[in-house]
């Protein structure tokens, strides 16, 4: 714990990812832990605003981690939502400080590249997790609809997934095991997910280079491509999907989660998209066992331009639409910025998703760090 407020007291005046901490708290709890809990002192950060009682929370606190305090996401209101602010300042990308670390679990993601805490919480309504985690060059998992219990049940229109960013896919999945199941504030959350043995293999993938009318970066492409010619992995080409923009659909379902009024045709037409996507993914996933992505079709923006690139979200909000499990790791670099791959599997198939991330992923280490 020591190491970790060390690693605070470092790192947060350059990238300002701390809302706010409570080193005495964090010692105190350090002092008194159960050797034997599964998470014994893992120091970790809790997103802001994450509601207090979370079963997220309060399952990592039974299993022995210890919270140094909250990290930093977007302003409320914000537009987009792919920064980080402190009341002061904007988070910062620890590979670029002139870039930033995606959002809106920023301040999760910003901490953990910078080796300050292994894990982070965070939350996932179109790619909040993902998106921070291929910026950042770590590891980001949005588990199937209802993996994670939520403090105030699941969402009315089923976006928002709770999970984790970690410097390691194992560390992430272990945290998500230990927290799944019901809870008495989320009785419809899934059955709890025994930490699965992730296979080696072969597993037959589709690769899109895109999911909407925004093309890839070609250098992007490239590295994801290149992770792909690896050992247990066999991509198969020409295997249909007949996907549909989700743009307007995500835009409804999320001011239905939000309790705006939404007229009855537009939750028709999205209730549609997600029926019609759903379909095309279960037609793509009987002919493979997983579809792979780029995460963002674009390395980090910078950290004060997230207005003028609102749509680094094309290729994740999908997946919120449809509830699929869907996981972000590092693959390599494009002049300097670290790279993410985004693998997605069927409903309930976790453990096939996180299987082919682990044989593609190519960890990476700040240099300095």
């Amino acid at each position: 714990m020591s190491e970790a407020l060390d690693g605070v007291a470092r790192w947060d005046p350059v990238l300002h990812f701390i809302d706010s901490l409570d080193a005495a708290d964090a010692l105190a709890r350090a002092s008194r832990v159960d050797l034997r809990l599964p998470l014994a002192g893992v120091p970790f950060l809790i997103k802001a605003r994450t509601p207090v009682g979370s079963p997220i929370v309060t399952r990592l606190l039974a299993a022995g981690a210890i919270p140094l305090g909250t990290s930093t996401r977007a302003r409320p209101g914000a537009v987009s939502q792919t920064f980080g602010w402190n009341g002061r300042d904007f988070t910062r990308n620890p590979w670029d400080l002139s870039r930033s670390p995606g959002g809106s679990s920023a301040g999760a993601a910003a901490a953990v590249a910078a080796g300050v805490v292994p894990i982070a919480t965070g939350g996932d309504s179109a790619g909040s997790l993902r998106i921070p985690a291929s910026f950042c060059g770590v590891v980001g998992f949005k588990g199937t609809a209802g993996r994670v219990p939520r403090a105030d049940g699941r969402s009315l229109a089923g976006l928002t997934v709770g999970g984790f960013i970690g410097s390691s896919l194992e560390d992430v999945v272990l945290a998500t095991s230990l927290v799944s199941g019901p809870d008495r504030l989320d009785p419809g959350a899934l059955p709890r997910w025994p930490e699965p043995a992730l296979g080696a293999g072969p597993w037959r993938v589709a690769y899109r280079s895109t999911l909407s009318s925004l093309a890839t970066d070609p250098a992007v492409d490239a590295v994801i491509r290149g992770s792909l010619a690896t050992p247990g992995v066999v991509v198969v080409p020409d295997v249909p999907l007949d996907w549909v923009a989700v743009d307007d659909a995500w835009l409804s379902l999320r001011d239905l989660d939000a309790g705006q009024a939404v007229a009855p045709s537009a939750v028709r037409s999205a209730v549609d998209v997600r029926s019609h996507n759903s379909t095309a993914l279960a037609d793509l996933f009987s002919q493979v066992d997983a579809l792979v992505t780029p995460t963002s079709s674009r390395v980090a923006h910078e950290y004060d331009q997230h207005e003028e690139n609102l749509m680094v979200v094309d290729q994740c909000w999908g997946f919120n639409v449809t509830g699929h499990p869907a996981v972000s790791v590092p693959v390599g670099l494009v002049d300097g910025l670290p790279v993410g791959a985004q693998v997605v599997a069927p409903h309930g198939r976790d453990d096939v998703a996180l299987s082919v991330a682990a044989r593609i992923m190519r960890p990476l280490w700040l240099p300095g760090r």
